[in-house]
């Protein structure tokens, strides 16, 4: 490749050929905030929805070597050693069309690859923890090629940085971009991840303006976009949203879905019932963080506790319809301690007491 005659040598330190699927991937916060945000570049709206197949796809590829910095300090040594000695160095990744697009459209596949190959192309500069300024060329990726019904291209070191390296990044369904049909829906689910539990609220002409449609209202958009996304996000990813409108305002609140349309392994499926449960509990009751991750830890100690968790919530609920109370005026320290009772009881009536009487879990002191 040559450029004002000047040549630019590409050094290939990593192959990534093809990892098995897996139910997650972790997606990096970074990521989406330099390469996909729409305040910066809006016609990501447009682009085609293999594109955001193919970046799932190499998060998929990649997620051994995934790591946080400033908890594996080896890793990033070896990261470096790799990627950040050197101008223009890259990774090279293979892996099958069909993985991208069952029917094998060609056509579809090499405008994504277009896509991303444009996207933020230019000169990239990235810093290494001794202070060299490392140089490399290209958009999102270089080179793709499609031959004998697979893909190839490169990765520069800037962009293999943002992928590998992070500090902050949510967790996605791989297949969820399979099961969408725009990529301003798969925009919009990379969002929502970022979003806060409690929710946030957004100006109708700025939402509608980065997403490109063309409503009369925020009511109108709510009818007609919304409703629709939200179902579509119901049955094919990890993450939903309620949603209202007042005025121009649109509020949208997050929340974890339990049952989807995916085919996801039953480890996949428990793991996402017990965030989604968890969730529920924290919102409804005004339970903090912390208090969660007791009940994580808990969890994690002994899955089956989960189902006692279960169980005792179900007497707690029975027990407020026969009082008569709302079960929402049980909040934080309050809820905490009668649930505290609840599982006690359970616990205590159930076969696990036959192994130690009062070795039912504390949540609440």
């Amino acid at each position: 490749m040559e450029k004002k005659n000047n040549f630019i040598k590409q050094k290939e330190t990593r192959q990534y050929v093809g990892k098995k699927n897996s139910d997650i991937v972790n997606f990096p916060v970074d990521l989406r905030l330099e390469a996909l945000s729409l305040s910066q570049n809006s016609h990501l709206v447009n682009a085609p929805i293999t594109s955001f197949r193919i970046l799932f796809k190499i998060l998929n590829d990649i997620s051994n070597d995934q790591f946080q910095a400033d908890k594996q300090k080896e890793r990033l040594k070896l990261f470096e050693d790799d990627f950040m000695t050197e101008n223009n160095t890259y990774a090279r990744f293979t892996f099958s069309v069909s993985e991208i697009d069952k029917s094998n459209n060609y056509t579809a596949i090499k405008k994504g690859l277009d896509f991303l190959e444009d996207l933020n192309r230019g000169w990239h500069k990235a810093v290494n923890s001794k202070g060299k300024v490392i140089q490399s060329k290209g958009g999102l990726i270089s080179n793709p090629c499609i031959s004998e019904g697979k893909i190839t291209f490169l990765m520069s070191s800037f962009w293999i940085e943002k992928i590998l390296k992070i500090p902050k990044y949510n967790q996605t369904y791989f297949k969820t971009p399979w099961a969408l049909s725009k990529s301003r829906q798969v925009l919009f689910y990379l969002w929502l991840l970022e979003i806060p539990e409690k929710g946030t609220k957004i100006d109708f002409k700025r939402f509608q303006g980065n997403y490109r449609y063309n409503y009369k209202n925020a009511q109108e958009l709510a009818k007609n976009v919304l409703k629709s996304l939200r179902a579509k996000l119901d049955r094919c990813s990890n993450v939903s949203f309620n949603y209202s409108t007042k005025g121009d305002i649109i509020s949208i609140i997050p929340y974890y879905t339990n049952e989807v349309d995916l085919d996801l392994t039953s480890k996949t499926i428990s793991k996402q019932r017990i965030t989604q449960k968890l969730h529920y509990w924290k919102i409804r009751h005004n339970l903090t963080s912390n208090d969660i991750n007791v009940f994580r830890s808990i969890i994690n100690i002994d899955a089956q506790t989960f189902r006692l968790f279960e169980k005792s919530y179900y007497e707690f609920i029975k027990s407020c319809k026969k009082k008569k109370v709302k079960p929402t005026e049980y909040v934080g320290k309050k809820f905490l301690e009668i649930f505290q009772e609840e599982i006690k009881s359970v616990y205590q009536k159930s076969f696990w007491s036959d192994i130690s009487r009062n070795g039912y879990p504390v949540i609440h002191n």
